[in-house]
């Protein structure tokens, strides 16, 4: 018994002393690895914010310590992460554009690894394919962190446009969708406020102009399903038997609702609507408050290094995370049951007396969808009075946020709707989906944004849309 004791002992010391060599390790490394505090942008009443012009700075993402990635941030005077650009073009020059959020500014990445810099790059000859050496390509980013389509559409109006671009990729996922029409932004929670402020504009069209849309797409049984779920399952228990199959079914079964003659009456009822641009409410609150915090939490400055914590807090968490993402591997119906949830949780209406009014936080998923249409719709409008196209780069059905039905809804309007309306289309999330599947990892695993390869994919198939479409006279100069 005694022996036994010992052994059990001498383990339990071995292991003792096993961890504390891997959190000392473990917190040296971390020292010598910090991560940063940025405030990256400044408000700006037309947009929203941007990126603070002409700034240099380390960007580690939201970790407290050097976990994926450590990018040099540049921005150019204007406040965006590009090069300096001379607003005049010459004939033979090709301007492009890459706007959306920070899946477009790709601060997760060398600046020459960004989709903008990469398309660049392969149009100008590092990637040679068909088009003529004859020609000089730029590509522009104006991606910035946090934005919606609406604010997209806005930076095209104050900023793009000036530059007369002959293509701008609008990147879109389910994210973005939202933003259009929520003024709170976590852009200020790197600053100590009582309250999420109101400082992004928002997008909307006349609610009862929405309404009468609603009975065109019908997605009535998507709401009732859920709202039945809701009320037989308050506490959301007993619904894990729904099994992949039949979820699968029931995603292709509202899939097959979006006809285009549909696509085609909403973008004809949307073409007689108005869109409504609402100021930030706190927009001034923005301006003092990110004031205030560089005074008192920064020193004067814009960068800190971030708080050191417990590395082996730190490594017991991700453990944790490993193991249940591995459950879920091997147990599918755990995925399933949250899926379920989160569709309830989010989208399940309010009240059976409103089966179109959504819930308490997210308003009706089809109405936000038809703002956003309208968004796209005006954008083409704007590009096309300077001479350029409008392509949307669709990564929703990959870069899922708030569930698959959702995404694949979201996915087949907009692919449609590009049809319809005249607008480029690219699947990005064919091709993202594509790569998961043969077992490459296009996003870090914390960050969640686009790694290396994921951006390149983006890049790639945007060069490909030009090249199946260079029947284009600007690209046969």
């Amino acid at each position: 018994m005694k022996k036994i004791l010992k052994i059990i002992i001498a383990q339990l010391l071995t292991l003792f002393v096993f961890l504390v060599i891997i959190a000392i390790a473990g917190q040296i490394y971390t020292f010598l690895r910090p991560g940063y505090k940025v405030l990256d942008v400044i408000p700006d009443r037309d947009i929203g914010w941007r990126l603070v012009p002409n700034a240099t700075f380390t960007y580690t993402g939201n970790h407290w310590y050097e976990n994926e990635f450590k990018t040099q941030i540049k921005v150019n005077s204007l406040g965006f992460r590009d090069k300096e650009r001379i607003v005049e073009k010459h004939k033979k020059l090709i301007r492009m554009v890459v706007i959306g959020d920070s899946s477009v500014a790709a601060h997760e990445v060398a600046f020459e690894k960004t989709p903008a810099q990469l398309l660049e790059g392969y149009l100008n000859g590092t990637n040679p394919g068909e088009f003529t050496q004859k020609t000089k390509y730029e590509v522009l980013n104006f991606g910035i962190g946090g934005f919606g389509i609406g604010q997209n559409f806005l930076t095209n109006r104050a900023y793009v446009k000036d530059f007369f671009p002959d293509y701008v990729f609008l990147f879109i996922f389910e994210g973005n969708i939202w933003r259009t029409i929520s003024p709170l932004s976590g852009v200020t929670n790197k600053m100590s406020q009582d309250k999420m402020l109101s400082v992004r504009p928002t997008l909307q069209v006349s609610e009862n102009q929405l309404k009468s849309l609603l009975e065109v797409l019908n997605f009535k049984e998507f709401h009732q399903f859920l709202l039945d779920q809701k009320l037989n399952n308050p506490n959301l228990v007993g619904i894990d038997h729904f099994s992949e199959e039949e979820y699968a079914g029931f995603i292709e079964k509202q899939r097959s609702l979006i006809t285009r003659k549909k696509i085609i009456s909403i973008s004809q009822r949307l073409m007689g609507m108005t869109l409504l641009v609402y100021p930030a409410r706190d927009f001034d609150k923005f301006v003092s408050l990110q004031n205030e915090t560089i005074i008192s939490e920064f020193n004067g400055q814009r960068t800190r290094i971030r708080e050191q914590r417990l590395f082996i807090l730190e490594l017991g968490g991700k453990l944790l995370s490993g193991f249940k993402v591995l459950r879920r591997k091997f147990q599918p119906e755990l995925r399933m049951k949250d899926e379920l949830e989160l569709l309830i949780d989010i989208y399940a209406p309010r009240k059976d007396v409103n089966l179109f009014g959504g819930s308490i936080d997210f308003p009706n998923f089809e109405k936000v969808v038809f703002v956003n249409l309208k968004t796209v719709q005006m954008m083409r409008g704007d590009v096309e009075s300077y001479g350029g196209n409008l392509i949307v780069v669709d990564a929703t059905s990959n870069l899922i946020q708030k569930g698959r039905l959702p995404a694949n809804l979201l996915s087949t309007i907009l692919e449609k709707f590009c049809d319809v309306n005249d607008i480029g289309y690219i699947p990005l999330y064919q091709d993202l989906n594509a790569a998961n599947l043969s077992g490459q990892k296009t996003r870090w695993s914390y960050d969640g944004h686009l790694n290396e390869l994921g951006y390149r994919i983006f890049a790639e198939s945007m060069y490909r849309w030009l090249q199946d479409n260079e029947t284009d006279r600007s690209l046969n100069n």
